[in-house]
């Protein structure tokens, strides 16, 4: 939760506040229209203002805090200051590439998505679908990243490795369970914003 607040408070701080380019916007509000909901067409809201650096930057805000309050209940007295630093980096870097990476994939396929309706400014329900993928997408990159730098970083058996090729590759089963988790995560993500 404080990381998805976190991250919205940097892009909305960070968002321009009037638009500069126009394009597929989709914005917060939903209606029921004939049993299935869709989405308002309005004023672009600050996710869609803000730049893809924007978002990897809030996401990097985000992991920092997020590293910073796991390592006060994962604390070693022993070595909290290195704990601390690299865990927080560790965070940082996977939350930079999680919500960077789904802003910027949700950009892509959002616009082959045409199912605007000029009647009724509503778009379909296609784009729940395009909010899952692009969460899922995510999700993944994140996982792969958290694997590797656990490995590179010492999180795992608190043994720093100064290589990658010495870092064991992810099995297939949890990266593909990170998409579906992480398409979720976003579709409630999307809802609640």
């Amino acid at each position: 939760m404080a990381v998805f607040e976190s991250y919205g408070y940097v892009v909305g701080e960070m968002a321009p506040s009037e638009t500069r380019e126009k394009g597929v916007i989709i914005s917060r509000q939903l209606v029921d229209d004939e049993n299935s909901e869709m989405i308002v067409m309005d004023e672009p809201d600050e996710y869609a203002r803000a730049t893809l650096p924007v978002h990897f930057g809030a996401g990097l805000f985000a992991g920092s805090i997020h590293g910073l309050g796991s390592t006060f209940f994962e604390w070693h007295p022993n070595n909290l200051p290195k704990f601390g630093i690299i865990n927080t980096f560790h965070h940082s870097v996977a939350h930079s590439l999680l919500f960077g990476t789904y802003e910027g994939t949700k950009r892509i396929i959002i616009h082959q998505v045409h199912s605007f309706d000029d009647e009724t400014n509503y778009y379909g329900a296609a784009y729940l679908t395009v909010f899952g993928l692009a969460g899922g997408i995510a999700g993944q990159i994140q996982y792969v990243a958290s694997h590797y730098t656990e490995q590179w970083l010492g999180l795992s058996d608190s043994t720093l490795r100064l290589s990658m090729r010495s870092a064991a590759a992810p099995t297939l089963r949890p990266v593909l369970l990170a998409f579906l988790s992480s398409a979720i995560g976003f579709l409630a993500f999307e809802y609640g914003k």
